[in-house]
């Protein structure tokens, strides 16, 4: 992908690097301990959901971001995913900051992460992960029914339903039902920038992936095998993912720290970044 034709999505133009013979969007801002901001699965998403903890955590540290592969900025073949090509993205990107790194990953994305610092310990300081799910959702591993829905939705059936449901008007269904707790919030500007990702060239493949099941990701044992310092953020009013499911992943693992932010949906970081900052910012800087 030509980087003039970039989507917006951060305040820095993406720079590109091959894998698996695709093109990664990568992002970098700021000095410091290297800080790596990994979004969320679904239509819309991107790292334009990672942009308010990338410009204010910048101030203060060397904070990395990408675009997963079919998502964003990023190259998006049509393969069918799963959740061990993003485990494998995740890793490449520790690799090539190449000392340890903080991880901030958002739902699904999270539970790639924890797997990825099981990989790799030594390339991962510690965790902030919001809404987490690998525990108790999204935990369950493809079986005949997730081939079979996927074989649908790749279908042309599956292309007209990805078409009505990335329509703006769904969008902004999605964004008010599962990631913001205030419809208000869900701005022309974020509306936009959401909407823009979810309909480039090749932008359905990775989602009927996550629809149909296949991008499931069971983190349990992994999760309480981790060595890592590990914070859990959770938005007080998601739906999707709700808060007593927080439950799940103290039970796995004691030492874990759970906080929750008031009037935040899904995306904690977006709709309030300066609760999600001052809880995340401390966590990151701490010896």
């Amino acid at each position: 992908m030509a980087q003039d034709s970039a989507l917006p999505l951060l305040p820095v133009s993406p720079s590109y690097f091959g894998w698996r013979d695709q093109q990664i969007a990568a992002y970098h801002a700021g000095a410091g301990r290297p800080v790596l901001l990994i979004h969320s699965i679904n239509a819309a998403a991107s790292v334009f959901e990672m942009r308010e903890p990338f410009q204010r955590l910048s101030q203060q540290f060397a904070v990395h971001a990408f675009d997963l592969l079919g998502y964003g900025n990023s190259s998006r073949p049509p393969w069918r995913y799963r959740a061990a090509i993003y485990i494998d993205l995740i890793t490449a990107m520790l690799e090539r900051i190449g000392e340890p790194t903080a991880l901030i990953a958002s739902s699904l994305g999270a539970a790639y992460a924890v797997m990825a610092a099981a990989r790799r310990p030594q390339l991962v300081s510690r965790l902030a992960l919001i809404c987490p799910t690998g525990i108790g959702q999204l935990d369950r591993g493809p079986g005949i029914a997730a081939y079979t829905v996927y074989q649908l939705l790749r279908s042309p059936f599956g292309r007209l339903l990805y078409e009505l449901l990335t329509t703006r008007a769904s969008v902004r269904l999605f964004l008010a039902s599962q990631a913001y707790a205030d419809p208000a919030n869900i701005t022309p500007e974020r509306l936009e920038g959401f909407y823009q990702t979810c309909r480039r060239p090749g932008a359905y493949y990775a989602p009927i992936c996550f629809l149909s099941g296949l991008l499931n990701c069971d983190i349990a044992a992994t999760f309480a095998a981790l060595p890592h310092p590990t914070l859990v953020v959770w938005g007080s009013e998601a739906k999707t993912s709700p808060l007593q499911l927080a439950s799940n992943f103290v039970r796995a693992r004691v030492t874990t720290k759970i906080v929750t932010i008031d009037r935040a949906s899904l995306l904690v970081q977006d709709e309030q970044p300066e609760a999600f900052v001052a809880q995340v910012g401390p966590f990151l800087a701490a010896p």
